[in-house]
């Protein structure tokens, strides 16, 4: 079965968003030019004008696709979380692997103040509902006891902060694999939150899993099991992104 002229169009535009988003984050948005960007995907400038006006369309569209993956990430936790600290963990999972994904990696969240005014206040928009959400996935888990006592607002704050940098140090090309950061700061996040802490951390994340390992005897703690299915969540990569940051 071929493509049609839709389905073309999708991928090609994914491309452009993708390489555009490696360069925003690598060397910032100003300091990125469409005419590299086209080079990169090895086509003209004005190839570019045929998905998207100018950068600053460019730009609007990778916060766009940046808001999807946050409420597709939100949805799923709500709905595959066991309690309240379950579903916040599983949200933050699977946006970070949705973050560092090679096809999808289209946040650039530090470059908000370049964008457009009426395209800033619609992101300022979502990204309100978004945080909304995830605390109120911190308060349910303080209700239900899955998560200590705390300010919601101070931690949600605190984990976006963390989540949002990823893209500006993670190198694919490095030692560290997306399902080993992903595990890794999953645990990070939920032994800071959980009212029932674990008692250690890795000490290196390299030696984390990058696989589901075979059925153990007893049930995988949540982390575990967060990192598989935020691993299954994410779309097989067809081809490598620009390196950009350090792991």
């Amino acid at each position: 079965m071929f493509p049609t002229k839709q389905d073309v169009h999708g991928i090609k535009r994914q491309e452009v968003l993708r390489e555009a988003a490696a360069f925003f984050n690598f060397k910032g948005y100003h300091a990125t030019s469409l005419t590299e960007i086209a080079t990169k995907l090895g086509v003209t400038k004005a190839a570019l004008y045929h998905y998207f006006p100018n950068k600053n369309s460019l730009l609007a569209a990778c916060f766009e696709q940046a808001m999807d993956i946050a409420f597709a990430s939100l949805e799923r936790g709500r709905r595959l979380g066991e309690n309240g600290r379950g579903r916040l963990v599983l949200t933050i999972s699977g946006y970070v692997s949705q973050l560092i994904d090679e096809l999808n990696c289209c946040v650039v969240l530090m470059e908000e103040q370049a964008l457009e005014p009426a395209d800033r206040v619609k992101l300022v928009r979502q990204r309100d509902r978004f945080e909304r959400g995830l605390r109120a996935l911190v308060k349910e888990g303080i209700e239900d006891g899955s998560v200590v006592p705390c300010d919601p607002k101070l931690a949600v704050f605190v984990i976006l902060g963390a989540m949002n940098w990823v893209a500006k140090w993670f190198k694919p090309s490095g030692p560290w694999k997306p399902e080993q950061i992903t595990l890794a700061l999953s645990q990070i996040f939920e032994r800071a939150l959980s009212s029932t802490p674990a008692a250690a951390l890795p000490r290196d994340v390299g030696d984390l899993p990058t696989h589901q390992p075979q059925a153990p005897a007893n049930p995988p703690s949540l982390a575990r099991r967060l990192a598989v299915s935020a691993a299954a969540s994410r779309t097989p990569p067809k081809q490598k992104r620009r390196a950009g940051g350090r792991s």
